[in-house]
């Protein structure tokens, strides 16, 4: 199946008849009694959750219901990436001035909503396992109910840190109590490991046809290792993730940039994903994140990469700039770069959609592209505009905005995550053996970098881990979550953020490194680790206690 969603179709009939009363059971809707009375029905039941799937938390301004693509994605939380000076963008008017609170919150709806598709997990999960479903497919839906009830929370998890785990269908009508209080995060990362071991245990190595896009042992594996990573459960994360090594399906695909395009999806590197097909269940993700200008397009240009994620991409030699690389030219800054550069964003002189060229330097007439350092009205502020996760088979435009055109898939988890993971574990428990090496210069390779320099000590190794995973993962939402993790934020978040102003001078291009417009982000490490729980929840549930410092 290219895509999980529902398609209802309404049977109109006409009844002609004595005065006899005829009972019709409606064929457009599944009553509560026989959405469970066959496996057919249950799995519309089990599609609806999957179309609840969202790629992460997401802020509550310009989202494109019912896709959840933000405007303002999870990147621009870091430093990898900001947005424009726009009012009402939250990573700019909240985030980047520590202003947000219980009452003021970044990514509101989370809550609610992850806690509305656990409730529907549940309810699955009850019914199904008293039904009276063949063994075989009551084992693989509930094994697929388990993990995304542990995905959505996982999604509440990292944000919040400890939440209420509810594991029953609730009724505020009944005489209970359905006010709980929030567990530990230690029980909450127990429970999450726990349901995604079960389901990986009834889930089938690899799916193909109708039921592409469905859980698997790897994602099962993957969600469980991801987040004993982020608990720093190093021996737990390393031998999680090489299970999934050891399940020899995955590969990395050939083309970094190609792997995100609706062409190349479910390639082998794909481990899991939240499914999109065009108008149907569409994104509007190439119209809030392109490029401002085209020929026939016009974007939001959301996402501006940093000059401090730029720093970070190495040259061929496998040096960095300021480590002294041979093949850096200030003249020619872009050139000689890891191949995941140029795959990742729109630079000055760049072609994209068209083979229009896309300039970020001053002083062309009438380009909406240039640098501003103001950002005003949502100008570019950092020199450089998104490529990665764009697909130049569509451009941005009203169209693709007002009826979601856009179908590439959102990757969550994928076989480079998977290798980094493991090394980052590996290395953390006992220091950087041959396994570690492995992993890293197997994505190393693919970027047409080097191997790394043997020797290394484990903080050597840890700094490298760091920096490939930055580069490697790069807008795929992990990066404010590897900040706050690593507690690391304090000292990101005390440097400005960079940008790169282009202008010509005697005929010749001159690059200049300058700081962001408005580039600061004030961070409180006493409580910003985590975000607040929404006064809403604690109004409505006295048991719920807030994090510390809101």
């Amino acid at each position: 199946m290219k895509k999980i969603l529902i398609s209802c179709f309404v049977l109109l009939s006409c009844l002609s008849c004595s005065d006899q009363t005829v009972e019709v059971m409606p064929t457009d809707q599944l009553t509560n009694e026989t959405v469970w009375s066959t496996p057919q029905n249950a799995s519309l039941f089990l599609n609806d959750v999957y179309n609840s799937l969202n790629a992460g938390p997401w802020s509550s301004v310009f989202t494109n219901v019912p896709t959840e693509v933000s405007n303002d994605p999870l990147d621009n939380y870091s430093d990898n990436s900001v947005n424009g000076n726009l009012a009402g963008i939250p990573s700019y008017t909240l985030f980047a001035n520590n202003t947000y609170g219980p009452n003021a919150q970044i990514f509101g709806p989370q809550w609610s909503r992850m806690y509305a598709n656990i409730r529907k997990c549940n309810l699955f999960l009850e019914k199904v396992a008293v039904s009276s479903f063949d063994e075989t497919t009551k084992k693989s839906m509930l094994a697929q109910a388990r993990f995304l009830r542990a995905y959505f929370y996982t999604s509440l998890i990292n944000l919040y840190g400890g939440v209420p785990l509810i594991t029953k269908v609730l009724n505020r009508n009944a005489e209970e109590d359905i006010n709980y209080p929030r567990n530990t995060y230690a029980e909450c990362v127990t429970f999450v490991q726990e349901e995604c071991a079960k389901a990986a245990a009834d889930l089938p190595t690899t799916v193909a046809g109708v039921d592409v896009g469905r859980v698997t042992k790897g994602a099962a594996l993957a969600l469980k290792g991801e987040l004993e990573l982020y608990a720093g459960k190093w021996a737990d994360a390393a031998a999680t993730n090489q299970q999934i090594m050891q399940l020899n399906v995955y590969e990395l695909f050939a083309d970094y940039g190609g792997l995100f395009y609706s062409a190349n999806e479910n390639n082998k590197e794909v481990i899991f994903d939240v499914q999109y097909a065009p108008n149907i269940k569409g994104h509007a993700r190439d119209t809030y994140w392109g490029v401002t200008m085209l020929t026939n397009g016009l974007g939001w240009g959301s996402v501006n990469p940093t000059q401090n994620l730029v720093d970070d991409y190495e040259f061929l030699d496998g040096k960095t700039a300021a480590e002294g690389s041979a093949q850096y030219d200030p003249k020619n800054p872009y050139a000689n770069r890891d191949k995941r550069f140029a795959a990742s964003i729109l630079f000055d002189g760049t072609p994209w959609i068209g083979g229009q060229v896309i300039y970020t330097r001053l002083g062309i007439a009438n380009n909406n592209n240039a640098f501003d350092a103001s950002g005003s009205g949502g100008k570019n502020r950092t020199g450089y505009f998104l490529k990665k996760l764009l697909d130049p088979a569509v451009m941005p435009s009203r169209d693709n905005l007002n009826n979601a055109t856009g179908g590439s898939n959102s990757i969550v988890f994928r076989y480079a995550e998977v290798l980094l993971n493991y090394a980052e574990a590996k290395n953390e428990l006992s220091g950087p053996d041959q396994t570690v090496y492995d992993a890293m210069n197997k994505i190393r390779t693919r970027a047409g970098l080097p191997n790394l320099p043997t020797g290394l000590s484990q903080e050597q190794m840890r700094q490298r881990i760091r920096r490939e995973r930055r580069v490697e993962l790069a807008f795929e939402g992990k990066r404010l979550f590897d900040l706050w993790r690593w507690r690391i934020a304090p000292d990101v978040f005390s440097k400005p953020l960079k940008a790169m102003k282009i202008s010509t001078v005697n005929g010749a291009l001159t690059y200049e490194v300058v700081n962001v417009g408005g580039g600061t982000i004030k961070f409180d490490p006493a409580k910003n680790y985590l975000m607040p729980i929404p006064q809403a929840v604690i109004d409505q549930n006295p048991k719920i206690v807030q994090n510390p410092g809101y």
